[in-house]
């Protein structure tokens, strides 16, 4: 996607400019990123009795019932992982564009993306669990500002992408080539050790 390329202003999208920029993105965002709010409405779905789900929404507000009810129409498909997939994937392009842009090593970038690895191990059973993770992720990232509570209510229970949404995976579905589930989805044999470079990172 990215051959010939020399270098990916991260800075106007991202607002990463450097080195530190980017390390820090990163470990934020693998741990407390967008997933973050809807993680706690996941955890109880998969736990609460439908009676008990029932008397939790009844307990929220009208925003709060917006989101649990796009949990729980998504929840079957993307696991507890819920919408991690997201941010776990855009940490990784993050992780390849550093080395680009000769901010990270090849072995830093690798070493980061294992940590990646083993937190999707983790939360999803399966490429269609993950996938299924990341485009909800989509949607729930461009949904529209908690203020606009019809609007967002609205946005949240069609499911629909933009404009930008719809060519993003139209693009991942008509290359074969790039086509997701082509590893297994099971450990790595072994896996690479924090480099010295990266120790402020390594609670990762």
């Amino acid at each position: 996607m990215y051959l010939g390329t020399c270098f990916f202003d991260l800075s106007s999208s991202w607002g990463i400019d450097d080195r530190d920029d980017l390390l820090r993105i990163i470990h934020r965002m693998i741990e407390n990123g967008h997933a973050a709010r809807l993680a706690g409405f996941y955890h109880r779905w998969f736990r609460y009795s439908p009676c008990e789900w029932r008397d939790y929404l009844a307990e929220l507000n009208e925003q709060g019932q917006a989101y649990a009810q796009f949990v729980a129409s998504t929840a079957e498909c993307c696991g507890e992982g819920g919408i991690k997939a997201w941010d776990y994937v855009r940490m990784g392009f993050l992780s390849r564009m550093g080395v680009l842009n000769n901010w990270l090593s090849e072995e830093e970038s690798l070493w980061i993306q294992s940590r990646i690895h083993l937190r999707a191990l983790r939360y999803y059973s399966n490429w269609r669990q993950y996938f299924a993770g990341y485009t909800f992720g989509r949607q729930y990232w461009q949904s529209p500002e908690d203020d606009h509570l019809p609007l967002l209510r609205e946005f949240l229970a069609r499911k629909e992408y933009d404009d930008s949404g719809n060519d993003m995976f139209y693009q991942l579905f008509a290359s074969d080539d790039a086509y997701y589930p082509t590893l297994s989805w099971q450990p790595l044999a072994d896996y690479p050790t924090c480099p010295e470079t990266l120790k402020d990172m390594s609670d990762l």
